[in-house]
């Protein structure tokens, strides 16, 4: 008795570790899809944080699966999706250096430049959208880093080089969506020269010929009046002590006189420039209008990716 039970004591062990690992090992065949697929679901529904927690747990536990570079391009798009820039292209940058052979490869670059923009780092973006353009000129998505350059003079005002570059569009990328749209925006563009506008030198010296003129000339007849209003007054009160010989009073409102008198030129000049900045701020807002209702940033997503990306839409 002794014996039998000695000689299968190892056994039992075994068969237990056996049959422990069985369970075990059918439950990470079954995993692996499914966790990939609740992932998936959790992006599809927009919970993106979530879902790259998903992805994370994905890539942690089946590093070395063929669609590796795919996930990873899931989690960079679940961060962007969400807001989180940063980690957004750190994620990029990893299947890039991961997966360099990967047909990802090409939209994590220009995510990369997106997340940037997106980020408020438009020097930064400019430049590794120039830098996609020479490495790969002939992709699919050169005419929206080519366009997204554009937006970016757009945004700052530089009406001139965003015609250009919008005229370049239309010339190296005939056939596409954002060709139409860059012919729009350059006519657009073009137009600006006809935007009324304020001279801040003139209403300035406006101002200090008659106070609040130069106000009145920049559409604040209001402010203008009230300039006028009080520099009038303050002068006249200081002609009269003058006038009474009460130095000792007229000195002081004088020098208060000449204060406000200050600020009236000065103002004059605020004004003009306000004035200016009103219109730009609306002929932007109709650039802007045409870029979104011309649905451009739509065109080149990738059905193979199935990857619904938010660009710009904190900034355009």
């Amino acid at each position: 008795m002794t014996k039998t039970h000695c000689r299968n004591a190892p056994i039992a062990p075994a068969i237990i570790l056996f049959l422990a690992l069985l369970p075990t090992a059918h439950s990470q065949v079954f995993n692996k899809s499914d966790l990939l697929d609740f992932a998936d679901s959790l992006f599809r529904e927009e919970d993106y944080l979530n879902a790259s927690h998903e992805y994370r747990r994905y890539l942690f536990l089946f590093p070395k699966e063929e669609n590796g570079d795919f996930v990873q391009f899931r989690l960079a798009a679940s961060y962007q999706n969400a807001g989180r820039f940063t980690s957004a292209i750190q994620a990029y940058q990893l299947l890039i250096d991961t997966y360099p052979t990967s047909p990802l490869m090409q939209r994590a670059q220009s995510n990369i430049a997106q997340c940037q923009l997106l980020d408020g780092h438009k020097d930064a973006a400019v430049r590794s959208l120039q830098r996609f353009l020479a490495e790969y000129p002939d992709s699919d998505l050169a005419p929206r880093a080519h366009f997204m350059i554009a937006t970016v003079q757009m945004e700052e005002k530089d009406w001139e080089k965003a015609s250009k570059t919008w005229e370049q569009i239309a010339v190296k990328y005939p056939n596409t969506g954002f060709a139409e749209a860059s012919d729009r925006l350059t006519r657009m563009v073009r137009s600006s020269k006809l935007m009324p506008k304020r001279s801040p030198t003139f209403s300035g010296l406006l101002s200090a010929v008659i106070p609040g003129l130069g106000q009145a000339y920049s559409g604040r007849f209001l402010d203008g009046l009230q300039s006028l209003t009080v520099v009038g007054t303050i002068g006249a009160g200081t002609a009269y002590y003058i006038n009474q010989e009460q130095y000792e009073v007229a000195i002081p409102v004088g020098l208060l006189g000449l204060f406000f008198y200050a600020g009236n030129v000065y103002g004059g000049m605020r004004a003009a420039k306000a004035f200016n900045n009103r219109q730009e701020g609306t002929f932007l807002d109709g650039l802007r209008d045409e870029i979104f209702d011309s649905g451009v940033f739509s065109m080149s997503r990738s059905r193979s990716t199935d990857v619904s990306l938010v660009f710009l839409s904190a900034r355009f």
